[in-house]
């Protein structure tokens, strides 16, 4: 070899291995360096004109694994979502408590039900009435406390999501611009570019928040979609929008655009993206908004809606001694051109401070006739406000009936009581609904949506609902997919039956509804549609002076199966007066005249059938994870629990196990692209000696060089 090629390899040897251990030197500086991966050198020969002339770095690669990068974004996806939902069972758990705690539903009625017992031993006390009417007030308190927690967890958890589509919408942009730069860097030849760490580390990021997978393009940039293949990085790239905040109980979904990374401008029409989260902290949070939270609701609404049906029914049925001078009824959402659609017999008394009757109206429905104490029988139209007006007539001298705004009241005068007794054998009913309860003449409990949704009205009744009044809505799937959207518009003229055929023409099949003959609402979804939920986004309609919306009116949609909950209550009239509690049962019958006792001081009778109620089986529908059952109170309460339970469990499980899957990727990524001390070492030690063997040979040429400069 020439001294020249010896000079060549010397040089090329010092400058190859200076440039390795500064790659040595930055693996370890990175070493814990979040999205380090570290860079090994790919050494060549050099030859000119077929004569070795030295060493040269042919490469500087990163060292990343594909598959162990794409199964740590799974796995990182994975245990966000599960992570998000543990964290707000962990909060939801703190707020319910267990079954057997002194703040528990369970516990609440189980007071109710002991309170009860004592005071049937002593009914006059004012102690017993007390203690009675403290743990009602309790049950309710809490009730109503449990639903405006798990409202605001929802609000909570929504404040995270309109968050987060922010960090994704940074994540994404940022991912974009790092694609530029590193395809500029590869096409200068860099293959080790520090822009591809900053890149796989935003991409890890977002991955946290959505589920993502990613495909490298021969450019040098990286194409980042959803686990559906729904493009979020490539030659453009995505933004989300989202609103925030509830409209009726309802949440609306969050939308992508492709944005023109030249202007800046987006291309093309927006989609709705909420069913293309896979997984991840948004997934895991809209899950959990929903889902989890918004059944829960549904839940806790139909437990309050059953709870007051019940005792609803047997304090109507019962009577308070003395008998209370007004019984004002509920908004009924029933107008005075209303058919009045009742069957069987009542009897509306007047009875004074002792419990003695001073008059009587027996009414029969079935009939449309009414009695004052025994009299000849009188006909009355069959309209609600035709039935108020004979009635109020037949009442006279000793009280009064009025109906306005939807709501029934009735008044004794001159100091008197009033009280309302069914007929035993044919009690009254307008959809499967005793007439005192109906109108909410003794309820004891006051619910945020009405709890009586056997409306009573049949198709060919008049609406009664303003012309001009709309109603919007969407059947969305557990996963944010949105089946139908639908709009109905109140036409003047309308009938009850033309309301809902116009509801099944803007379904188009997706779903289908029908009036009961108790007045009832129902919907069935389609057979594609299985699990979907109606979502009521908008509702302007107003049933006449009531006031009520339609789907107020039959409970339609999420927010009204809720509602029975939100700000439930005792009724405030009880609840400024224990008198007012309902102990005893009146006793009229067919002979009773003015001066018979009809209710008695000391009657514990109303006590006794109110704590009947824990053995009674109510009939619960199908609300969220519980399905349709005959349940005592006490039993679907702890079913309620039990499904808490049972979610928040599974939320663990999962975190649990998509958390050690996680470590255990992140584990093998490290061994493969983490930066190992040992081995940077060893390669130091290489690189060094073959350092000192080119300074070596340097040194040799040099000398053979001097050696010759001294021939002469």
């Amino acid at each position: 070899m020439a001294l020249n090629g010896i000079l060549s390899s010397a040089l090329t040897a010092l400058q190859t291995n200076t440039a390795a251990l500064r790659v040595v030197s930055n693996n370890v500086a990175n070493m814990n360096t979040p999205g380090y991966a570290r860079r090994v050198v790919d050494e060549q020969a050099l030859s000119v004109g077929g004569q070795l002339a030295g060493v040269d770095i042919a490469d500087v690669q990163r060292v990343a694994d594909k598959f162990l990068a794409q199964e740590s974004l799974s796995a990182g996806s994975a245990s966000a979502q599960y992570g998000a939902a543990n964290d707000v069972f962990s909060q939801l758990n703190g707020i319910l408590g267990k079954p057997g705690d002194g703040g528990a539903l369970t516990t609440k009625l189980d007071n109710i039900f002991a309170s009860l017992g004592s005071a049937a031993l002593s009914p006059s006390q004012s102690a017993s009435r007390v203690g009675v009417l403290n743990s009602f007030q309790d049950l309710a308190n809490s009730v109503s406390s449990l639903s405006t927690s798990i409202s605001g967890l929802q609000t909570q958890v929504d404040q995270q999501v309109s968050a987060s589509i922010g960090s994704v919408n940074g994540l994404i942009k940022q991912i974009y611009d790092l694609n530029q730069q590193a395809s500029t860097a590869k096409a200068a030849g860099d293959n080790a570019s520090g822009t591809l760490d900053q890149r796989d580390l935003a991409v890890q990021n977002l991955a946290q928040l959505i589920g993502v997978r990613t495909a490298e393009t021969s450019d040098g940039k990286l194409s980042v979609m959803t686990q559906d293949g729904v493009n979020l990085v490539g030659d453009s790239y995505a933004q989300l929008t989202y609103a925030g905040g509830a409209t009726n109980g309802s949440y609306g979904p969050i939308t992508i655009d492709n944005v023109n990374p030249a202007t800046g401008q987006t291309i093309g029409t927006s989609q709705a993206f909420d069913a293309h989260l896979g997984s991840g902290k948004l997934k895991g949070l809209i899950d959990m908004r929903d889902g989890a939270l918004s059944d829960l609701q549904q839940e806790l609404g139909a437990f309050a809606q059953q709870t007051a049906l019940a005792f609803n029914a047997q304090h109507n049925a019962n009577a308070a001694f003395p008998p209370p001078t007004q019984l004002a009824g509920r908004n009924a959402g029933l107008l005075a051109g209303d058919a009045l659609n009742f069957s069987g017999k009542t009897t509306i008394a007047v009875a004074d401070n002792g419990g003695d009757l001073v008059s009587r109206v027996d009414v029969n429905f079935g009939a449309g006739t009414l009695s004052v104490d025994g009299g000849a029988a009188t006909s009355f139209s069959g309209t609600v406000g035709g039935f108020v007006s004979a009635l109020n007539t037949a009442l006279g001298a000793n009280g009064s009936a009025s109906f306005a705004d939807g709501a029934l009241t009735l008044s004794g005068k001159s100091g008197n009581g009033v009280l309302v007794q069914d007929d035993a054998a044919t009690p009254s009913a307008r959809g499967g609904v005793g007439f005192s309860q109906f109108f909410g003449l003794n309820d004891l409990f006051h619910t945020g949506a009405p709890s009586i949704v056997t409306t009573g009205l049949s198709a060919s009744d008049a609406s009664g609902f303003a012309a001009g009044g709309k109603m919007d809505f969407v059947l969305k799937g557990p996963n944010g997919e949105i089946a139908k959207q639908a709009s109905v518009t109140i036409a003047a003229g309308m009938t009850i039956g033309n309301v809902v055929t116009a509801m099944n023409t803007a379904f188009g099949g997706q779903a289908s509804f029908a009036l009961g003959a108790d007045g009832s609402l129902t919907m069935n979804n389609s057979a594609a549609n299985a699990g979907y939920q109606l979502n009521v986004t908008n509702d302007t309609t107003a049933r006449g002076i009531t006031g009520m919306s339609f789907t107020q009116l039959f409970g339609l949609g999420i927010s009204q199966k809720a509602g029975p909950a939100v700000n439930f209550s005792l009724n405030p009239a009880i609840a400024a007066s224990p008198q007012r509690l309902a102990f005893a049962a009146p006793s009229i019958t067919a002979s009773s005249v003015a001066g018979d006792a009809i209710v008695s001081h000391g009657d514990s009778r109303g006590i006794l059938a109110l704590q009947n109620l824990a053995g009674v089986r109510q009939s619960f529908g199908q609300v969220g994870a519980i399905g349709a059952q005959a349940a005592t109170l006490n039993d679907y309460a702890g079913a309620f629990y039990q499904d808490v339970a049972t979610r928040s469990q599974d939320a663990e499980t999962n975190n649990t196990a998509q958390s050690d899957r996680l470590t255990e990727a992140q584990s093998r990524q490290s061994a493969s692209s983490g930066v190992n001390l040992d081995e940077e070492l060893s390669n130091m030690m290489t690189y060094q000696q073959a350092y000192s063997a080119g300074a070596r040979m340097l040194d040799v040429a040099q000398k053979l060089y001097d050696t010759l400069l001294q021939v002469q």
